[in-house]
């Protein structure tokens, strides 16, 4: 099933912004949409509550939510709180550039840091510093995950090889590491998961991202339970509630469920013959979500598929992921020329605890019920994506490409939607709290916080 836009609600949007979704006309509900502060916000998505401009210091990781009330996040070397009246402060100045902070059930802070080639695990009790340990390497980007008594953080090297480093809760100490290694997703029974021995890179998730050739279980114990190869290679996972895990394929981006034995139990293959993998999967409500971008030319729509987790079959596909504008052109015989914007599903879906998804799409974020039907839209900026003009892909001057990757929004326990794009961080009040069960790679949890589930 293909689901697809629901115009009647999103007729306004024509009158106040230049994009309409999938729109040849526009009516005349106006009531529908409402503007402000550049934010178009439509359907039953929530009200837009304020956007903070980080002082012109772009943020280089997205933010984590770790209480209601706030979020956390990396500027620089500084660890900052956004709270919900769009107030700013900084809690430390750590004095090395900080990766994605994460957060433990008392509100503790964990990052790691780098200083030139060297690089640190840090955590934090407020502004006051718990401990810091020294690591080789520099932040790999993800924030560090936590177990009962261990977190996990990965560094990269200038090899491209990156390190897993095990370290005790309380005081920091390094207790272990495994090289070669992704950073690790912490399973509520406290065993790990992570990719294991690069193979190569795939530049269709960023520039130079590793292919790893097996995905590895380790027991809370640190003994290793099993491990999976795929010929193909990985380019990221996401483990699921019952101890399983979703690989993605890196050759034919395969969705593969392997068992929490480590035995492979089905496996889908998007319907396209140029597929480039737009994210790791989000796992929540017996469904698995996963995002697709495809070739402009025989698949001009990019897909996100929910697939039924325990048997691999499509329960439905969302392409409703692009916008249209005509407008007033002097070299065109018509006078008016077509824009098409194609807005790529950019991120991991986040699942609020009734079913809603809520994913990032180049300049917008899409919110989908649980049947792939479209809820509502907040579009900020509807100039990212990837453009074509009267709809044809076939010269290079007829296209412009602005990728607009945005990373995947965060749902806080108080149902405050964040959005961030690098420089501004936008807060949305959707009503729908985070689910406490979602699993959203590689950060381990519903609030991007690096906990297992649950607590």
């Amino acid at each position: 099933m293909s689901a697809k836009l629901n115009l009647s609600w999103y007729n306004a949007l024509c009158a106040v912004s230049a994009a309409c979704l999938l729109v040849a006309g526009c009516g005349t509900n106006s009531d529908v949409c409402k503007t402000s502060g550049g934010i178009s916000v439509c359907g039953e998505f929530g009200r837009s509550s304020y956007a903070v401009d980080l002082g012109g210091q772009a943020v280089q990781w997205p933010p984590v939510a770790v209480q209601t009330g706030r979020i956390v996040l990396a500027r620089g070397s500084e660890l900052i709180e956004v709270r919900t009246d769009g107030t700013v402060s900084r809690i430390a100045d750590t004095k090395q550039q900080l990766s994605t902070p994460s957060t433990d059930e008392s509100g503790a802070l964990y990052a790691t840091g780098s200083v030139g080639q060297g690089g640190n695990v840090l955590s934090y009790n407020g502004s006051t510093q718990r401990w810091s340990a020294p690591v080789t390497g520099v932040p790999a980007g993800t924030p560090p995950t936590l177990s009962a008594t261990t977190v996990y953080a990965a560094t990269s090297s200038f090899t491209g090889l990156n390190t897993l480093w095990l370290l005790e809760r309380a005081t920091g100490v390094v207790v272990g590491q495994r090289a070669d290694a992704s950073p690790a997703a912490v399973l509520a029974d406290g065993s790990i998961r992570y990719l294991h021995t690069v193979v190569g890179s795939a530049g269709t998730l960023g520039s130079g991202a590793p292919v790893y050739s097996e995905i590895v279980a380790e027991g809370a114990d640190g003994k290793q339970l099993w491990a999976y190869p795929i010929a193909a290679g990985i380019v990221d996972f996401a483990p699921g509630p019952a101890g399983e895990t979703y690989a993605v394929g890196a050759g034919n981006h395969q969705l593969v469920r392997v068992s929490e034995k480590g035995v492979s139990e089905w496996a889908f293959t998007p319907p396209c013959t140029d597929c480039n993998v737009a994210a790791a999967p989000t796992v929540a409500n017996g469904q698995v979500y996963f995002p697709v971008w495809e070739n402009a030319v025989s698949h001009p729509v990019d897909p996100l598929y929910a697939l039924d987790a325990k048997t691999g079959k499509l329960a439905w596909t969302f392409d409703g992921f692009d916008t249209k504008n005509t407008s007033y052109s002097p070299f065109s015989s018509s006078g008016s020329v077509t824009d098409s914007t194609r807005h790529h599903p950019t991120g991991r879906p986040v699942v609020a605890a009734d079913g809603t998804l809520y994913v990032s799409n180049d300049g917008a974020v899409a919110a989908i019920d649980k049947n792939g039907q479209l809820l509502g839209l907040a579009l900020y900026d509807a100039s990212a994506g990837e453009v074509s003009w009267n709809n044809s892909f076939a010269s290079p001057m007829q296209t412009w490409i602005n990728p607009g990757v945005r990373p995947s929004p965060v749902l806080a326990p108080d149902g405050t939607l964040y959005v961030w794009d690098g420089v501004t961080i936008r807060a949305f009040a959707t009503s729908h709290a985070a689910i406490s069960q979602a699993w959203i790679a590689p950060f381990g949890g519903p609030s991007n916080a690096g906990r297992i589930p649950g607590q």
